[in-house]
């Protein structure tokens, strides 16, 4: 059932109109604000107070479920509990695609407006800080490295824990992410730590799963010898989007290249090439195969019955 669930959520988010999204993030805000909110006197009585508010958070949005799972177990042959995993799978998956980012930045970008380039980054991905108007390159290199993540946090990792542990590991990992996204302006760096963390148990394993597929689907060689060297690292400094941009770098080396020279032999067609936008469509192309990879692997699993 789970990788019929997969297909079926791939097909509603290919075809999503951002115009139709019922899917609001803004319900998990409004309750952990309340939460913190009822718990705020706590960590004045209690050394280990502001952990209420955390277990109270992951518990009663995955209790719920748990009890939702039960209720539904084999009801109308299953089908209702697949509509149920649907739904998690839908709200944790993004809504816009990678293609569609991709797009959207390269025509801001079109005519060098790079005020409008940067508007749309802080749009996307809640950048914090953002490379300067005049640094084109530095803006492209940006995108890409958000890109990749984002697409990796949004998909791969969803992928990996909902095959292990099904619509709970999903609504675990949704929560923990946007833990991170939705913190108060002033946040407890204990709570900050602990979030990371937490990223970086749920992103360990998928990571590096994802980048021995970066090798299958790009250069080989180069991108299996990073992750060699990298691949037993694991420390809360560790920014995984860097090391993913690293790898996905390595796998679309020369790829870049090839994607220039052809653009440069349809020139006279008034095509203007640029590095920055060949390095997008190259992540962007190694992103869907190294999806197709994924599948394939899923569908193979599925049919042996592992």
């Amino acid at each position: 059932m789970k990788f019929l669930v997969i297909l079926i959520c791939l097909m509603v988010n290919y075809l999503w109109l951002k115009d139709l999204d019922k899917f609001d993030d803004g319900w998990f805000f409004r309750f952990r604000g309340r939460v913190e909110g009822w718990s705020s006197g706590l960590d004045e009585k209690m050394p280990l107070g502001w952990l209420a508010a955390f277990a109270i958070i992951y518990g009663v949005p995955l209790l719920s479920l748990a009890i939702i799972l039960f209720i539904t177990e084999d009801s109308v042959f299953g089908l209702v509990t697949m509509v149920v995993h649907i739904l998690v799978l839908l709200v944790a998956f993004d809504r816009t695609q990678p293609g569609q980012l991709a797009k959207d930045f390269l025509e801001k970008g079109k005519n060098s407006d790079m005020a409008s380039s940067l508007e749309f980054l802080q749009k996307e991905f809640k950048a914090s800080s953002l490379p300067g108007e005049d640094d084109r390159y530095a803006i492209g290199k940006y995108f890409s490295k958000q890109l990749s993540y984002r697409s990796f946090e949004k998909m791969f990792v969803m992928f990996f824990w909902y095959m292990c542990t099904g619509a709970l590991g999903i609504l675990f990992s949704y929560i923990t992410y946007q833990l991170r996204d939705s913190h108060p302006e002033q946040p407890q760096q204990r709570q900050v730590d602990l979030i990371s963390f937490l990223i970086q148990l749920l992103e360990w394993v998928p990571l590096r799963l994802l980048a021995l597929t970066f090798s299958l689907a790009g250069n080989f060689v180069q991108c299996f010898e990073n992750v060699r060297e990298s691949f037993w690292e694991f420390n809360k400094e560790t920014n995984n989007a860097d090391l993913l941009y690293g790898y996905a770098g390595c796998a679309i080396s020369g790829m870049v290249l090839n994607t220039l020279t052809d653009d440069d032999e349809g020139q006279e067609a008034g095509g203007v090439p640029d590095r920055e936008s060949a390095e997008i469509q190259a992540i962007l192309g190694l992103l869907e195969r190294s999806q197709a990879i994924w599948l394939s692997v899923l569908a193979l699993i599925t049919i042996v019955g592992l």
